[in-house]
C-alpha cells in the first residue's frame, strides 16, 4: 500500500503474496513462515503460496514500535468451476503471540472485486467464467489508492493515500462491543465482525470511524478530514478505506506486548497473518434476468457488461450476447447478493450448513470451515517475527557550557 513510516520506531513490512487457486477440493497444510495449500482431484489442481519473511530487529533507545504493516501482492487463479465467476471476495485476519500466549484472530481488512471491463493500473482480471483470474501485481496500497482515484472519491478517506494495512499498532484493536451500529441497518457487533452484515464501507466511516490517524502516550490524538458525514463514530478503522469501499476494520492488536521497557533487553514475538479467498457468482440484485434493463433504476449485470445495458431487451439477453460475458451462462447468474459459486452442488459443502444464513452470506468462519475441501474457498496463514531492542543507556559531559534540550528517543 502505502510506503511504510521508516525510523526507529516504525516497522513495514513489505509482504509479497503469490496466490493460485484453481478448481477442485482438497486438504489444507500450513507451515511456519511459509503457507502452502495443496489440492488435488480428477478434472484439475491448485497451489497456494504465501511466504513470509522476518522483517528484522527493531533498536532504539525507548524498546517501542509504533506498527507493524502488510502491503500484500496476490494471483488468485481458477479453472473447471461448474459456474462462472463474477467476484472474488476475500478477507484478512490478523494475531499476534506473546510468551506463548495467541490474541484472538480479529479481521483487519476485507474486500470484493469485481471482474469488471477495464482495471485500476496494477491489477488484472480476466472475464467472469469457469476459468480465469484475479492478479494485483502492485500492492494493495497503490490498489486502494487508485480504486478511489477511479470512482473520484478520495476526499472521502480521512487517513493518508496510499498506506498499508496496519496489523498492529499504537491505538490497538478497536472496542467493537462499544460501537453505536443503530444507524446501520441490521448491523451489531457480532455480525460486524463476523461478516456476515456489515453496510458500506462509506457507512463505516460516518457512524463507526473516530477518524484517529495516531495516538502516542503523552501526544495529541491526531484526527483527519473525510467529506462523509461524521456522526460521531468511536473506533479507530485505520483500514477502512471509504473511497474504494473496502476495509472496514483497524489494527488486530497494540504494541504493548511488543514493547520493552528494560534497558539493553530484547523481545521477539510472533504476528500471524490469515488470507480467506471466495469466488463468489454473478448477481442481479433485485432485478430478474427476464427484465427490460430500462424498466428499472439499477442491477449489478450492468457493471459487468462491455456494452451498455440499454442496448439489451432484456438482462438475461445481455448475459448471452455481451461480449465481455461471452464466458457466463443465464443459469449461472444469482438474483439477490452474490453466492458462493458451486456452494453445496456437487457434494461440496455448503457455507449454510456452517453457521451462514444463505449462500450469499459473507461468513469467514463458514468460509474457513469448509476451505480444505471447498473448490471456491480457500485459506492460509503465513507467519513472521518481530524482534524490538532497548539500547542500554549511556551518558557524558563535553565542551563548554550551552543551553538546550533534546527529546527522547524514536
Amino acid at each position: 500500500m502505502s510506503e511504510g513510516s521508516s525510523g526507529d520506531d516504525s516497522l513495514s513490512v513489505d509482504r509479497r503474496s503469490v496466490l493460485k487457486l484453481f478448481g477442485t477440493a482438497g486438504v489444507a497444510a500450513a507451515g511456519t513462515g511459509l503457507g502452502s495449500i495443496a489440492f488435488s482431484g480428477n478434472s484439475a489442481a491448485a497451489s497456494v503460496d504465501i511466504g513470509a519473511t522476518n522483517p528484522g530487529s527493531v533498536t532504539n533507545d525507548r524498546g517501542d514500535l509504533s506498527k507493524v504493516t502488510i502491503d500484500p501482492t496476490f494471483r488468485v487463479e481458477w479453472s473447471n468451476l461448474d459456474t462462472a465467476v463474477g467476484k472474488v471476495f476475500y478477507v484478512i485476519e490478523g494475531r499476534t503471540r506473546d510468551n506463548g500466549n495467541w490474541s484472538n484472530w480479529s479481521p483487519v481488512f476485507r474486500s470484493t472485486p469485481w471482474l469488471t471491463p477495464g482495471s485500476v493500473q496494477g491489477a488484472d482480471a480476466s472475464k467472469p467464467g469457469t476459468s480465469g483470474h484475479l492478479e494485483f501485481t502492485d500492492p494493495l496500497s497503490a490498489i486502494m489508492n487508485r480504486s478511489s482515484a477511479a470512482r473520484g472519491a478520495k476526499s472521502e478517506d480521512p487517513r493518508p493515500l496510499p498506506r498499508p494495512i496496519e496489523v498492529v499498532n499504537e491505538l490497538g484493536r478497536p472496542d467493537y462491543d462499544s460501537a453505536d451500529y443503530s444507524n446501520i441497518g441490521g448491523v451489531d457487533a457480532s455480525t460486524y465482525l463476523a461478516g456476515n452484515s456489515m453496510g458500506g464501507a462509506d457507512s463505516a466511516y460516518s457512524n463507526l470511524d473516530s477518524g484517529e490517524l495516531s495516538r502516542t502516550e503523552g501526544s495529541a490524538v491526531e484526527y483527519g478530514d473525510s467529506s462523509l458525514d461524521d456522526n460521531g463514530g468511536t473506533l479507530p478503522l485505520v483500514n477502512n478505506f471509504p473511497g474504494a469501499e473496502s476495509g472496514y476494520y483497524g489494527a488486530a492488536d497494540d504494541t504493548s506486548r511488543f514493547d520493552v521497557d528494560e534497558d539493553g533487553a530484547s523481545d521477539t514475538d510472533t504476528v500471524e497473518i490469515r488470507y480467506t479467498f471466495a469466488l463468489q457468482r454473478l448477481n442481479t440484485g433485485s432485478a430478474d434476468l427476464g427484465d427490460d434493463p430500462s424498466n428499472i433504476g439499477y442491477t449489478p449485470v450492468s457493471s459487468f457488461t462491455q456494452n451498455p445495458l440499454s442496448d439489451y431487451s432484456t438482462i438475461e439477453e445481455a448475459v448471452r450476447a455481451d461480449p465481455w460475458l461471452e464466458n457466463v451462462r443465464p443459469e449461472d447468474v444469482n438474483t439477490g447478493n452474490s453466492e458462493l459459486v458451486m456452494d453445496g452442488t456437487d457434494g461440496y459443502p455448503s457455507i449454510t450448513n456452517n453457521g451462514a444464513n444463505s449462500a450469499a452470506s459473507n461468513v469467514y468462519d463458514a468460509y474457513q470451515a469448509i476451505a480444505d475441501s471447498h473448490p471456491a474457498v480457500i485459506s492460509t496463514t503465513a507467519q513472521f517475527t518481530v524482534t524490538v531492542t532497548n539500547e542500554a543507556g549511556d551518558s557524558g559531559v563535553t565542551g563548554s557550557t550551552g543551553a538546550g534540550t533534546s527529546g527522547g528517543g524514536q
